[in-house]
């Protein structure tokens, strides 16, 4: 009986420190995580005087004070193990190869792959170059995202801005083409060359106890600042002045970025036909700002958040049907260098060359040699797509990757490195056109290459 007795109470402490186990295990567990989010920015203005782009002379454009300052941001996204790096730069551009080392030294420094990593331009025409500074500042930018990472709801949506940008090719009634930065609207005009993309993507990241972050994606070239007195002055462009807007007025964290935008301008009049100016563009950023504030509103929660990747390469050909006069654009590059841009302009029409920026990129294409590889990133989480390429792409093409994407909201962000003009823009010689260095109809094939990629992560 007493055997019996030391049994029975032997098996219900055994039970109870069973129970106990079992009871500490399931407090001091790790609750699963889902989806987080952070956000990094760092000062990328130049501390001397540096070369800017925007203009095919950043060999002798030189920076000569700061208007407003030029960031590098970062938007970190994290789900499990996984972590997704989307950055946006004010800057003229990023050319591939500045990406592939800038994902090369994130792997290296904070063990993300390259294949996580999305590297945007906000393509301003008054910011300096891309150099070492930007891509210090750049890594700064993902080490404080990633610190920031805080869980956090994804709502996503798209919405129509009309009257707040344009294409700036015109058609005219005589059958001629005319084509700038300004646009036009003298006697003779008859329609734009091409409808304009005037849809944004939003995303909305909130997060309990920090700032949200919010996302945006739009399409037009940030050409105003730099005009005139102004050339020389370093600035986001009115880029810089959505982020004013919205981080003052709504008090969150806003990452702008590129989209589709090679054809594409401001309007300086909202309802007008004009385009942003020098003495415009902080109001155009502004009610830019507003708009984007008002829509936020009406955006819906995502679906999911499962994260993928895809890349891939790819392969563009070069147009050499010019470089017999090579020698040739290469004098008008000469002539532009030391007598400027008119004195440059007027020599490359006697030469057949329609500007002295069509010689100066023939004598760009004279120096590649067979095809180009350039690389393809695309990110999924839920219903959501970020897909990026290091060119600046027609409004149609970047249209056509949207409505071709299996996701609800699709980002197209650009590096802005060179432009791919559309097949119709090569019919009428386009200034983009001219100064491409691709064979017609490569604008399309990324396009479809673009749609494609994201459909394998569907």
């Amino acid at each position: 009986m007493k055997k019996l007795l030391c049994l029975t109470m032997a098996v219900l402490m055994l039970l109870g420190l069973v129970a106990c186990g079992s009871s500490g295990n399931s407090e001091t567990q790790p609750q699963e995580v889902g989806l987080q989010a952070g956000f990094g920015r760092a000062d990328v203005s130049p501390l001397a005087p540096a070369p800017m782009g925007g203009y095919g002379d950043s060999d002798t454009r030189l920076s000569s004070y700061i208007m407003d300052e030029t960031y590098a941001t970062c938007v970190a996204l994290k789900m499990g193990e996984e972590i997704f790096l989307i950055f946006t730069v004010d800057a003229i551009s990023c050319q591939d190869s500045v990406a592939n080392r800038l994902r090369d030294s994130i792997k290296s420094e904070l063990g993300i792959p390259q294949s996580n990593v999305i590297v945007g331009a906000t393509h301003t025409h008054s910011g300096a170059d891309w150099n070492g500074a930007t891509s210090s500042g750049c890594i700064k930018a993902a080490r404080d995202a990633i610190a920031d990472l805080a869980p956090a709801t994804m709502l996503a949506g798209t919405t129509k801005l009309e009257n707040m940008n344009f294409v700036r090719h015109y058609l005219m009634n005589d059958g001629t083409y005319y084509g700038s930065n300004f646009g036009s609207t003298e006697s003779g005009f008859k329609a734009h060359a091409l409808e304009v993309d005037n849809e944004m993507s939003l995303i909305k990241l909130e997060r309990e106890g920090k700032k949200a972050i919010w996302m945006v994606n739009w399409q037009a070239h940030p050409a105003s600042a730099a005009r005139q007195q102004d050339y020389n002055g370093i600035s986001a462009d009115f880029v810089g002045y959505v982020r004013k807007k919205v981080e003052m007025e709504a008090g969150v964290h806003l990452a702008y970025y590129t989209g589709a935008s090679g054809n594409v301008n401001p309007r300086s009049q909202i309802d007008g036909e004009t385009p942003a100016t020098s003495s415009t563009y902080q109001s155009y950023g502004a009610t830019l700002g507003e708009k984007i504030i008002e829509a936020m509103e009406d955006l819906q929660p995502t679906e999911g958040t499962e994260m993928k990747t895809a890349n891939n390469k790819f392969v563009v050909e070069v147009d050499h049907s010019w470089d017999h006069m090579a020698a040739d654009a290469a004098k008008v590059v000469g002539v532009w260098k030391q007598q400027g841009l008119e004195a440059g302009h007027k020599l490359a029409r006697e030469y057949g060359f329609s500007s002295a920026y069509h010689a100066n990129a023939i004598t760009s294409r004279s120096i590649y040699k067979g095809e180009q590889t350039k690389t393809l990133t695309a990110l999924r989480v839920g219903s959501v797509a970020f897909i990026n390429n290091d060119y600046e792409m027609f409004c149609d093409h970047g249209e056509h990757v949207k409505e071709n994407s299996p996701f609800d909201v699709t980002f197209v962000i650009t590096g802005c490195s060179g432009y791919i003009a559309n097949e119709a823009a090569y019919d009428y010689r386009s200034y983009e056109s001219d100064t491409s260095p691709y064979v017609k109809g490569t604008g399309e094939k990324l396009a479809e290459e673009m749609a494609r990629l994201l459909n394998t992560m569907k």
